[in-house]
């Protein structure tokens, strides 16, 4: 295959994580512009709420890290919380790395920067459906690391920009809200990661995650307002899951 040709390929390829991302986008808006509202009320500045977005790129973690930066404490508590958070980015990585054969180093790292649970599931999923289809050889190992290289961007750079964008932008119009009003955007969080989880649910599994996210975020909330959305979203993951598992035995049962 020649440069040209691959690069032709890797375009293709990219345009198509891009339409894959959509959804993703259209997540990543609502749950950007809360952090960004919160990290205004906590008192970050907006180069602050830039180069926390774009260095960490985790909402998890980034929320996690608002109470102990405002609260003063030390670098390492702080580092510790982020890193604590971020520990699910390597099980990811792992999973997604036999679909890179062939490609340098140099490019998987700087890749791995783009990673969220986002920019995982969404890549993973397709890239098995296609292993699934199609029958590789061992001659074009390289040219299909690179491939789903350019899939893996198009989703993880263009997510990625958004989140920024979006965490900047709720920033900007938190100056227009009341005091507290973030903490009625975070019922936005546990159905977004929950819908991660379960990525494929259809029919009315959706709506309802929707629905359980909202209730659940009260309690959760009030329980732990640092760590209840995220004890919420997982508690909801699981009810979305098993609700999506429960219609698949019925559907092949019937």
């Amino acid at each position: 295959m020649s440069v040209k040709q691959i690069d032709k390929s890797f375009a293709g390829r990219f345009r198509q994580g891009m339409k894959a991302a959509i959804p993703v986008w259209i997540a990543f808006v609502p749950s950007s512009i809360a952090w960004g509202i919160a990290a205004q009320s906590h008192q970050l500045t907006l180069e602050e709420v830039f180069l926390l977005s774009a260095w960490v790129y985790s909402g998890p973690a980034q929320f996690a890290v608002l109470g102990p930066l405002t609260e003063g404490k030390s670098a390492l508590h702080v580092l510790v919380a982020g890193t604590l958070m971020n520990l699910r980015f390597l099980p990811m990585s792992t999973a997604l790395a036999p679909f890179f054969k062939g490609v340098r180093r140099l490019p998987l790292l700087l890749s791995s920067h783009v990673i969220s649970a986002s920019s995982f599931i969404v890549p993973y999923l397709q890239f098995q459906k296609e292993r699934e289809s199609e029958v590789q050889t061992a001659g074009d190992e390289s040219a299909k690391g690179y491939s789903n290289l350019a899939f893996f961007l198009g989703v993880g750079v263009t997510a990625f920009t958004v989140w920024v964008a979006g965490t900047m932008l709720g920033f900007t119009v938190a100056f227009g809200f009341p005091p507290g009003f973030e903490e009625a955007l975070k019922f936005v969080l546990p159905g977004y990661f929950a819908g991660l989880l379960v990525v494929e649910m259809k029919g009315r599994t959706m709506p309802l995650i929707c629905a359980i996210s909202l209730i659940a975020a009260i309690p959760g909330a009030s329980a732990s307002p640092g760590w209840g959305w995220l004890v919420a979203s997982c508690v909801v993951a699981l009810v979305g899951w098993g609700l999506e598992e429960w219609n698949l035995r019925a559907a092949r049962s019937s």
